[in-house]
């Protein structure tokens, strides 16, 4: 997610300079907008750039055979800024831009419609009203997107006085505004299209996500081809986006967009309808068409953006606090004020998302209370997961020496991994399957820290799943195809450390036994929208419980699995 600058405190005057309207400014008013904005300010201080005539009033636009209202002439561009109901409110704002061929703005039905369905989810909207009819030969878009990027900023400027975080603010674009939407998302790393005149121009403009609705005017239609000045700027800094367009609707744009969009490995998604026409905004359809709102509601909550605002902080003060040393870390169930699991699992994703941030990749998963006996420690019915991150792998051989830090305690697990050998993006149905997915078969020890006493001496395990508390390490040992290892129930394993044994165990300790649990743990993993893909580690908890990591020389015995020895000092 973008981080963006943070302004400083001699900026409040901004919103006094830019809020006063001119008083020759005339408004249109639609007759069927009954939503009110909470806050209308004006883009500009003065005149917006390269304004030096009279286009005539703006007004609502008679005669023209659409089945809702537009507007035309606009010269003073303004952001209207609607709010969700308080108990909804998830912090994440979403700029919202019209379409109407860059000559008029279908602000009813693709701005103050659009708004209220933000808000309906707890999304605060911004309707930007910019500057129509187009005032740029050969690059129409200019002021669009000019209005677009000032409006960005002052988002930004002001996000914590319109209760938004600066790292989630998109955009939603319908036609031409979907173009002025993409030409922003491409442009972000450039200098601004004017001029800058104040401290908000300084922040950035780039949408933490996109939303692109039967856009148009960022590709050539002739040739099926994206107009080389957009083509040339898609990198892996283009925010995501969420594209639909209706079949019956002549444009190719937005399929043109997703092709570029997938050769540049820019995560997104893209929905054509059977019919819709062009312009449909959220209205009601009889068709699937209306379904779109819904799925783009899914896509951004599988990007977090609809969290609320506990699991947001909460995550942020815990990597944080993890990152920078603290000696006492947050737990999620007093953070967050809540034990849920669901919202525990959003944390973890937020978590998992910052990490990767900071570099590396995923390297499978971890499950965690996959014993009848670890489960009622902490009083759970079933298995959850972890993330494990490739940072953290270590090889078995040869045998490592390990370091080990007195303020971040950790346990030794022994554990059986499965690499996997397909990517799985459904939920299996029955425990023989998931053996059919495995590719080989590997001893694993987990070194997870021991977070209970940096929480405090007590934690749950929505403080566990919360934090993605887990391995910082694992020694991984040689592969074995599943056949050649045999019955993995009965697979013994033993720890010892300086040649005192710590535990002896047995694979059949899982509750359901291995194979239920990979099946267990295979559709968690995919309910909370991860993808298992081919190569992926997932280690299936730890087999004869955690042993406090003392310093010493240990070695931990998996059968036929062979032996993995390794030291902590």
């Amino acid at each position: 997610m973008n981080t963006a600058l943070r302004l400083p405190a001699a900026l409040a005057a901004l919103a006094l300079l830019v809020a006063a309207t001119p008083a020759a400014a005339q408004v249109a008013t639609l007759p069927n907008v009954t939503i009110k904005p909470a806050v209308v300010i004006n883009l500009w201080p003065g005149a917006a750039p390269g304004e030096t005539g009279n286009i005539g009033p703006e007004r609502v636009l008679p005669n023209r055979p659409r089945p809702f209202d537009q507007i035309e002439n606009v010269s003073v561009p303004t952001l209207a800024v609607f709010y969700p109901p308080a108990d909804k409110r998830t912090g994440t704002g979403v700029l919202v831009i019209p379409g109407g061929g860059l000559d008029r703005l279908a602000i009813e039905t693709e701005g103050y419609e659009v708004a209220e369905w933000l808000n309906a989810h707890g999304i605060t909207a911004f309707l930007l009203k910019y500057r129509v009819p187009r005032r740029t030969p050969g690059a129409a878009w200019r002021v669009g997107v000019q209005d677009a990027q000032r409006a960005m900023g002052l988002i930004r400027a002001h996000a914590a006085e319109w209760k938004v975080d600066a790292d989630a603010i998109g955009t939603v674009g319908f036609s031409a505004g979907a173009e002025i939407n993409v030409r922003m998302s491409v442009l972000h790393a450039e200098p601004r299209q004017y001029d800058p005149v104040d401290e908000a121009d300084k922040l950035s403009t780039r949408p933490d996500f996109n939303i692109a609705m039967y856009g148009g005017g960022f590709a050539n239609t002739n040739n099926n081809t994206l107009n080389q000045d957009v083509a040339s700027r898609i990198d892996a800094s283009t925010p995501p986006m969420f594209i639909g367009h209706a079949f019956d609707d002549a444009a190719l744009s937005s399929v043109i967009l997703m092709g570029a969009l997938k050769r540049a490995n820019i995560p997104s998604e893209l929905h054509i309808f059977a019919a819709g026409a062009h312009g449909f905004g959220v209205r009601d359809s009889g068709l699937t068409i209306a379904e779109w709102p819904e799925l783009c509601l899914r896509w951004l909550g599988q990007l977090g953006f609809l969290d609320a605002p506990g699991v947001r902080a909460y995550a942020k003060n815990f990597v944080a606090a993890r990152d920078g040393g603290a000696a006492m870390l947050p737990r999620f169930s007093v953070s967050a004020a809540t034990t849920d699991m669901t919202a525990a699992f959003a944390s973890q994703r937020r978590v998992i998302a910052a990490t990767l941030a900071s570099g590396g990749g995923i390297a499978g998963y971890k499950g965690v209370y996959t014993s009848p006996a670890a489960q009622a420690g902490v009083g759970v019915t079933h298995v959850f997961h972890g993330v494990l991150f490739k940072a953290g792998r270590i090889n078995a051989t040869p045998a490592p020496v390990i370091p080990t830090d007195p303020k971040r305690a950790i346990f030794v697990e022994t554990e059986i991994g499965y690499i996997i050998a397909t990517d799985i993006g459904t939920k299996l149905r029955v425990p023989r399957q998931a053996m059919t997915t495995v590719q080989a078969v590997v001893p694993v020890i987990e070194m997870p820290v021991n977070m209970t006493p940096l929480m405090g001496g007590t934690t749950v395990a929505a403080d566990t799943i919360g934090a993605n508390a887990g391995s910082s390490k694992y020694i991984v040992g040689g592969q074995l195809a599943p056949e050649a290892v045999g019955d993995l129930d009965a697979l013994a394993v033993t720890l010892k450390r300086d040649g005192q044994t710590l535990h002896e165990a047995k694979g059949a300790e899982a509750q359901g036994g291995q194979a239920v649990l990979l099946m267990n743990l295979i559709n968690q993993i995919i309910e909370q929208g991860h993808v298992i893909h081919a190569g992926d580690l997932i280690i299936s908890g730890a087999l004869g419980g955690a042993k406090p990591g003392e310093k010493g020389g240990y070695t931990a015995n998996f059968g036929k699995l062979g032996t993995i020895e390794f030291k902590l000092e």
